[in-house]
């Protein structure tokens, strides 16, 4: 083996190191930037749940103030055909019919004070009068009724009024309500819209980790494997010096033993042994 081989081996798995190591370095820069996009994506999530909290909760009050108008307003439709209900029992000019009963009684009294009649006539106008002083008792009562009708009208549609005063309260708390809720909903929308654009990012961040750490993986093989050839290498160098030195020790061994030896024979036991081992001697 050349010692030329041995070192390219060693710069090789030197390239393969370098590569392996810079790769896995911007592996990690790739995966710092993941989980910081992930981190972020979890305050948005954090913050769209805030929103989402308080949205529900003003569309839960808004869905109350309507249940609440609702309720009023059924009140109101209530008082309105009341109040027509009675107004219709209301109805008629009976104080004016009053006013003439009234009249006619007084006429019917002077008559009968002032002018001479017979006793048939004076009887008949005073069966007259005491017709005349039941209608007109009849129509006091109706005006009185009258009266008090349109007097609790007179609540009724002040009633009313309370409600439709209460009506436009709520109305105007609902629609406070509502745009309250709209703008935590309009948040959640674009919350909801930043976190898919984080998660293509994470998403692009994992293919791009992985990918660099598949690259990584492949050159930290080939390192590997490159170093285990070092080792062998290294490991067949080692017993190539280690025959050498076996060599040397059969030699001195040999020149021991054999007290008296021609240059032929010391030329010729040096090749064979050359031969065996493999191994330039000088």
């Amino acid at each position: 083996m050349k010692k030329s081989e041995l070192k390219t081996a060693e710069e090789k798995f030197q390239f393969y190191k370098e590569k392996r190591n810079e790769l896995r370095s911007k592996a990690m820069e790739i995966k710092d930037e993941r989980d910081l996009l992930r981190e972020k994506r979890e305050h948005l999530f954090e913050e769209m749940r805030e929103e989402k909290a308080l949205r529900d909760s003003l569309v839960a009050q808004m869905r109350e103030h309507k249940k609440k108008r609702d309720e009023i307003r059924e009140r109101i439709r209530m008082l309105i055909a009341h109040s027509k209900e009675m107004r219709k029992g209301a109805q008629g000019d009976v104080e004016s019919k009053l006013k003439r009963t009234e009249e006619e009684i007084k006429k019917v009294e002077r008559e009968i004070q002032i002018l001479p009649h017979s006793v048939d006539e004076e009887n008949k106008l005073i069966a007259k009068l005491r017709e005349l002083r039941k209608e007109r008792d009849k129509l006091k009562g109706e005006v009185e009724k009258k009266h008090r009708v349109l007097g609790e009208v007179s609540d009724v549609e002040a009633e009313i009024q309370r409600m439709k005063d209460a009506e436009k309260i709520e109305n105007e708390e609902i629609k406070r309500l509502y745009e309250e809720s709209q703008k935590h909903h309009e948040r959640v929308e674009e919350l909801s819209k930043e976190i898919m654009y984080l998660k293509e990012m994470i998403d692009e961040k994992n293919k791009e980790f992985k990918k660099l750490m598949e690259k990584a993986d492949s050159y930290h093989e080939k390192a590997n494997e490159m170093l285990q050839k070092i080792i062998e290498m290294k490991g067949e160098v080692r017993r190539k010096r280690e025959e050498e030195q076996q060599l040397l020790k059969e030699l001195e061994e040999k020149g021991k033993q054999i007290t008296e030896m021609k240059d032929d024979d010391v030329d010729r036991f040096i090749e064979e042994l050359k031969k065996r081992k493999k191994i330039k001697y000088p």
